[in-house]
């Protein structure tokens, strides 16, 4: 047992049997395992410690690695980018690690950016993992052949298309299958954060995870762990599941970018004064997130209207600031005022 890796081995599994013998909760002993042993899974080249020669090393090395990504087509860079202008003009692509909350209220149209985002990302060669706790299986794909082929949602569920219709989406798969990328869903009512960062460990490990979207975090059930601890206090296990998240994302240098509700009083607060202390449970989001976007559609008589305010509220990778968009939600799309960048 004489390398560094394998005597931190030996403390994992020494730790492991004090914890059984000593009768722990074999929920919170699940959880202390699981976290080590994403932590294990880099312990070698991710160590926490970095000597001062090391870190010349790592960094020349990572200049090398940019110098070549840059080099390459533009077609051809695998990038966690924005889909839209509008938000790269201030947002840089997400990184390794980095934890992006997206957050409006109901209604106002965050479950359409993020299959957006997600579909833009598997375009620029990235695995997807889309976690969605609310839309079933049906639903998620006829909003997804809404946006590529221009039928209604009503059109499609009546089974009624026509020859012209069928045509088109019997010619999406070619098409989005055609992309270097892909989307894994994760259908999972009923789930805790617990089972889901499990879950998404187990795809990580397996080479089908590099980027994570969930919709959304307020949506998730309670493990009998956080029963114990918190009791009913929903806003003390939200802020426990953002910390799970942030830990899984920083612990495998995987870039998250998860949906949030708006609080009530958020929901009723303008465009022109709604910040991120408006989220729902804000202190752990904001604190935690690299990124904070609120979206916010004003009421008009029928619902909202089509006109999305962005809001870049929170920002550690370029400036913040706001701006306007325009949304389709007949067909699931948003777009730039300026020109219009849709998902297809």
């Amino acid at each position: 047992m004489s390398t560094p890796e394998l005597q931190t081995y030996l403390a994992f599994a020494q730790e492991m049997m004090r914890r059984v013998y000593a009768e722990e909760d074999p929920t919170q002993i699940h959880q202390w395992a699981s976290d080590q042993i994403a932590k294990l899974g880099g312990a070698v080249e991710d160590s926490a410690v970095m000597t001062w020669l090391q870190s010349f090393d790592f960094y020349e090395e990572l200049l090398v690695k940019r110098a070549n990504d840059a080099a390459l087509p533009a077609d051809q860079r695998k990038s966690i980018d924005w889909l839209w202008d509008s938000w790269n003009r201030l947002l840089d692509p997400l990184e390794p690690g980095m934890l992006a909350v997206i957050s409006a209220g109901d209604g106002q149209g965050k479950t359409i950016y993020a299959e957006c985002l997600a579909e833009h990302w598997a375009r620029k060669k990235n695995r997807v993992v889309f976690v969605h706790y609310e839309l079933n299986r049906a639903l998620m794909l006829d909003r997804r052949a809404a946006r590529h082929t221009g039928i209604t949602r009503r059109e499609l569920k009546s089974g009624r298309l026509t020859r012209a219709q069928s045509d088109l989406i019997f010619a999406m798969r070619p098409t989005l299958t055609a992309w270097d990328g892909h989307i894994t869903y994760l259908h999972t009512p009923g789930w805790s954060m617990e089972k889901t960062v499990q879950e998404l460990r187990r795809l990580k490990a397996e080479g089908q995870c590099d980027v994570i979207m969930l919709d959304y975090l307020e949506k998730n059930a309670p493990s009998r762990r956080q029963i114990q601890m918190f009791g009913n206090n929903s806003y003390q296990r939200e802020a426990d599941n953002v910390e799970q998240l942030k830990n899984f994302a920083e612990a495998t240098e995987t870039p998250v970018l998860m949906l949030a509700q708006m609080s009530k009083a958020g929901k009723s607060t303008s465009s022109e004064q709604i910040d991120r202390t408006d989220m729902r449970g804000a202190g752990e989001k904001s604190e935690k997130a690299n990124v904070v976007v609120l979206l916010k559609r004003e009421r008009v008589v029928d619902g909202y209207s089509n006109e999305v305010n962005v809001i870049i509220d929170k920002n550690t990778i370029g400036a913040t600031g706001s701006f306007k968009q325009l949304m389709e939600p007949e067909f699931f799309r948003v777009h730039d005022v300026e020109r219009r960048e849709l998902s297809q």
